[in-house]
């Protein structure tokens, strides 16, 4: 595990709560910016409490040997929504009763829901956030029992913003689905598509005739080799058309991100139906870590997230 220098000041934790996989970054501060240390994973279960996870979290702690127990999380797209709202020049009580009445218009369970409003830069426009508060008091739990404290909770859509800059776009292929992150004048916004990398694993094992568990091994180490290509040109079209390069307003850099995006046939697809964009695989933050280049250009679509809020924490402090 790469040493740190023992006059760096630790920054939280960046802890991804993954489908498949809890990940946490470890990071310094730097006079360039946040530096990551380290980072760790293990494998979950769609079903594991949230005493196993508090108690994985404690030992990935101690597994990168940091010090601080401070740490910063998110809540998914599926828990928390960000929506635009335009105001006239109101009261703060004016305003929390309209984003209030709002919310209520919008969301059949908002009473459920911690409600909020931020403005933007944008004179007039605000940020109507909502988060259910049964995943934000999970979040309490699990971090409380882990012997942590939390610094931070952010949104997915907030946090990839905040992290890549405004004329990169990010997208996400997780185990379950694919999600796209932009951002319009300050607000993200959220585009989901029903089909990740576990949809590619199903289609190799079937091809092949082989488990599930053998073909994510043989995907993890060769990609999808000829298989699983019906699925793969599925995803790569939806995101492509997402991406159309008549659309000069969209973003003209793209982050991939997510264990799905690391299938080279899906990064060469994108390439090659829209050059116009820039594709990448990489972030100033991990090429300042002390892993070797092939390390980090192999492991950073997986640890992208807990390596975001790590580094976001570091910004707002």
């Amino acid at each position: 595990m790469p040493s740190k220098s023992p006059r760096s000041r630790e920054l939280a934790l960046g802890i991804d709560l993954g489908a498949s996989k809890l990940r946490m970054t470890y990071a310094v501060a730097t006079p360039e910016g946040p530096r990551i240390e380290a980072v760790t994973s293990r494998e979950r279960s769609d079903d594991c409490s949230d005493d196993w996870i508090a108690t994985m979290l404690d030992e990935m702690r101690a597994d990168l040997g940091a010090r601080t127990r401070s740490c910063s999380m998110a809540l998914g797209s599926e828990e928390a929504t960000v929506d635009a709202m335009t105001l006239p020049d109101l009261s703060y009580r004016d305003r929390l009763d309209v984003a209030n009445i709002e919310a209520q218009r919008r969301y059949p369970d908002w009473k459920s829901r911690l409600i909020r409003l931020f403005p933007t830069q944008v004179a007039g426009s605000f940020a109507l956030v909502t988060a259910q508060s049964s995943a934000i008091l999970q979040r309490k739990r699990i971090v409380a029992k882990a012997g942590l404290r939390l610094s931070m909770l952010g949104i997915e859509g907030m946090v990839w913003n905040r992290f890549s800059s405004r004329s990169t776009a990010v997208v996400d292929i997780g185990t379950s689905s694919t999600r796209i992150h932009t951002a319009d004048r300050g607000i993200p916004r959220v585009t989901c598509y029903p089909v990740g990398g576990r949809a590619v694993t199903r289609e190799m094992a079937r091809e092949l005739s082989i488990d599930e568990r053998s073909a994510e091994r043989r995907k993890r180490i060769l990609g999808s080799a000829g298989s699983g290509e019906r699925i793969i040109g599925a995803l790569a079209t939806w995101i492509g058309e997402r991406f159309d390069p008549s659309e000069s307003a969209l973003q003209e850099q793209v982050l991939l991100v997510g264990n799905g995006s690391r299938l080279p046939e899906i990064r060469r697809l994108l390439a090659d139906r829209i050059p116009q964009r820039a594709w990448l695989a990489a972030c100033n933050e991990f090429e300042r870590s002390r892993y070797p280049e092939d390390i980090r250009r192999a492991a950073f679509s997986d640890w992208a997230f807990s390596i975001a809020l790590a580094s976001i924490g570091e910004r707002q402090s």
